[in-house]
């Protein structure tokens, strides 16, 4: 058991425990078969604060075109709470801040936003394959960890650029991209985006400190 203490404004903070949940609301898309991504907070009827929406740039690929027609809520499941505790131990731990019991959590800050991207792209984005995106590492660099939510880079044919690991399996380890990869120059993609997911292999994981440039978070719409 956790507590949540959520920062809604800078001098009102109302605290959540488990038994109150993050959602995700999945909202039709012009898209054809897409849904948009975004994190609801529902607020106690006392604090007399609306729920909270955070809008990702996820998109989600629906299962069938009647679902990607009208709104759907979903509960996030262990895995999204598990990842995302991870992210935010990790930006407490790099700030030197104490892990303790209760997570404290501002909903304003663009880091905590940027790890609900993570966490939204890592749950219902769809992921691309890497095939001659990466350069072969042949030993020329030391392999990094590879567990679920561990930052790490990628060394692409336009240089490295930094990612999480958010699935494994086996040989197989999905990352989303902290940086975007402009591929013009390939006939593969025009581009892949911040929080794109990327299809790898445990050999292609590299230490973050490879990566040229430290990932700033994108902004997001709080409601």
């Amino acid at each position: 058991m956790f507590a949540l203490l959520l920062v809604v404004k800078h001098f009102d903070m109302i605290e959540l425990t488990a038994e109150i949940p993050f959602l995700w609301r999945l909202g039709a898309e012009s898209i054809e078969g897409y849904c948009s991504v975004s994190m609801i907070v529902p607020c106690p009827p006392e604090t007399e604060i609306k729920d909270l929406t955070i809008k990702t740039s996820v998109l989600s690929l629906s299962s069938d075109s009647i679902r990607s027609e009208k709104e759907e809520t979903l509960e996030w499941n262990q895995e999204d709470i598990s990842l995302f505790l991870k992210l935010v131990n990790q930006k407490q731990l790099a700030n030197k801040q104490r892990i303790s019991d209760t997570v404290r959590i501002d909903l304003t800050d663009p880091a905590i936003i940027d790890i609900i991207h993570i966490v939204a792209a890592a749950g219902f984005g769809v992921a691309f394959t890497s095939y001659g995106l990466l350069k072969e590492s042949n030993g020329l660099y030391p392999l990094h960890r590879c567990e679920i939510g561990a930052l790490a880079s990628l060394n692409t044919i336009i240089g490295f650029r930094p990612c999480v690991v958010v699935d494994i399996e086996d040989d197989d380890v999905v990352c989303v991209l902290l940086e975007g990869i402009d591929l013009q120059a390939t006939d593969e993609y025009d581009s892949l985006i911040r929080h794109d997911l990327l299809l790898t292999k445990r050999g292609d994981i590299l230490h973050p400190e490879f990566a040229e440039t430290k990932a700033k978070p994108e902004t997001a719409v709080l409601h």
